[in-house]
């Protein structure tokens, strides 16, 4: 058996590989690319990290020159309203791409902070632009996530307008579970929560309070359990079909 020390050199080694041989790569713009584009990619990625829990990857107003791909960990973007208080723009997980809302600025519009041990590709803006040229695949993937991103504000400030508190919670747990950080077979899992209750509170446009009592409510009706920082998720189902009425 591996001692903890090698398990880490590996973990390192992993993080240090380009993007062919990235596990990360089925993920984020890499997928699909065949070794020859895949190299053209990995010419023109720089691998950051790590960077440690509250480190700030980038700052609001800093000049725009990167988009970053989450290679390992957990961020979030966020930005500070009119009356000095924290509002959470976004949460981005392994093979998400952030940094996206400050292309046509010349800075960036938010802070973005790691949540726990965190790796990035930074990823030039310029070069990627000329690399899309060659590789329309890059660039069809972009206008996606630019969609996607659109069509999440919509259903976050039309839509969200009109849910319950609770159902904007379950959203957030749906989320999670698209990206693959609540699920298994049975439909019942549990997540360590690397965020905290007041991100995921500012994130979801409510009070602390008001999130405390959703938590309460979905623990009664059976479908979560809470346990501070991890939550159990009894009904996966049930959350996603509660989120669509």
């Amino acid at each position: 058996m591996r001692d903890p020390a090698s398990k880490k050199d590996v973990a390192l080694e992993d993080m240090a590989s380009g993007c062919v041989g990235c596990v990360t790569r089925s993920l984020c713009l890499g997928e699909g690319l065949n070794q020859q584009q895949l190299k053209g990619l990995e010419r023109i990625i720089t691998i950051r990290g790590p960077y440690r829990t509250g480190q700030a990857i980038y700052r609001l107003e800093e000049r725009f020159n990167s988009l970053f791909i989450i290679r390992a960990g957990t961020v979030k973007t966020e930005s500070v309203s009119q009356e000095g208080n924290n509002l959470v723009d976004g949460f981005f997980f392994q093979g998400d791409v952030f940094g996206m809302e400050a292309i046509g600025s010349a800075t960036y519009e938010h802070d973005a902070v790691a949540l726990e041990e965190t790796w990035v590709c930074e990823l030039p803006f310029e070069q990627f632009e000329s690399l899309c040229q060659f590789v329309p695949r890059l660039q069809h993937k972009i206008m996606l996530l630019f969609g996607q991103k659109m069509r999440h504000t919509n259903q976050s400030i039309v839509h969200g307008r009109c849910q319950s508190v609770e159902q904007r919670l379950m959203g957030f747990l749906r989320m999670l579970c698209q990206k693959s950080v609540l699920q298994d077979e049975k439909c019942r899992s549990s997540v360590q929560l690397v965020m905290t209750k007041g991100d995921i509170a500012s994130y979801l446009g409510l009070r602390p309070e008001s999130l405390s009592r959703a938590l309460r409510k979905l623990q009664s009706r059976g479908i979560i359990r809470n346990h501070g920082k991890r939550v159990e998720v009894l009904n996966v189902s049930a959350v996603s079909s509660e989120v669509c009425k």
